[in-house]
């Protein structure tokens, strides 16, 4: 019997990291077919082309309406919705782009939960289906010099939780990884000096860690996976320490980081 036994998924931010490699593991994993989501059409295309499966290419920018509208339109129904599409940014937040933490929101917050509202009633009706939610280590406290970015994984969490409390007994599965850094392009598009930041390595863990808790969750149905050693460590501080010490101490650490980083202005938004 498949693992994860499900016809159809979407899988957005698929172009590259935790997106592309956990494609690659669902479709040897019993998942029949896929709709890939991202901006770079050629690492969608080379993904697709490299599955056991078939795989539908679709280049939408999620943090619009009008991309968010291109998904609906190519795929009726799903029956495993993998909400992966995400970016980060670095620095103080009055020094950023204003424009790039909106965005930020829309796709981290807005884009899940639309997608999630549009397929989920079918879900529902069928007695049949789950979404996967990739959130992150820093859902657990306040980061500062990213704090758009932990709010938004905060806000994904919360609402996942909720959410999946709600579908109990439907036979529709919720769940929800939080890892924690993973080396892969997302520092780099969010403009974060790894080099410089030794609390970002402590729970830097390997990318096949992030793929095997998402594909136990969904397998044993998991409402949250936090996946690595030190990132569990890492959470269980932020959860039991009072949030204002522990955002104090994570703006003590990474303040010189900070100081020492420069604004980048990516146009295409790197998928976890």
């Amino acid at each position: 019997m498949s693992t994860i036994p499900y016809a159809h998924a979407i899988v957005t931010g698929a172009s590259s990291g935790i997106g592309a490699a956990l494609t690659r593991r669902l479709a040897t994993e019993g998942v029949k077919s896929f709709t890939l989501v991202a901006r770079r059409k050629e690492r969608l295309e080379a993904l697709a082309a490299a599955l056991p499966v078939p795989a539908q290419v679709l280049t939408a920018d999620l943090s619009t309406p009008t991309g968010l509208q291109q998904v609906f339109d190519a795929v009726g129904h799903t029956d495993l919705l993998v909400n992966n599409a995400g970016f980060a940014s670095f620095g103080a937040f009055h020094a950023l782009p204003p424009e790039r933490e909106v965005d930020m929101v829309k796709l981290n917050c807005l884009a899940p939960v639309a997608l999630t509202a549009h397929y989920l009633p079918q879900m529902v009706k069928n007695g049949h289906g789950a979404v996967l939610n990739i959130a992150s280590g820093q859902s657990f406290q306040a980061m500062p010099y990213m704090s758009t970015y932990a709010a938004t994984k905060a806000f994904l969490l919360h609402w996942a939780e909720g959410v999946r409390a709600e579908l109990r007994g439907t036979g529709v599965r919720m769940v929800t990884v939080c890892p924690g850094s993973v080396p892969t392009e997302f520092n780099q598009a969010a403009n974060v000096p790894e080099s410089e930041l030794g609390v970002m390595s402590l729970v830097t863990g390997p990318l096949e860690d992030v793929i095997n808790g998402a594909i136990m969750g969904l397998s044993n149905n998991r409402g949250t996976v936090v996946t690595g050693f030190r990132n569990r460590l890492a959470t269980a501080f932020g959860q039991l320490s009072p949030r204002s010490t522990s955002a104090w101490f994570l703006a003590l650490v990474l303040r010189k980081a900070a100081l020492r980083s420069l604004t980048r202005d990516e146009s295409d938004p790197i998928a976890r």
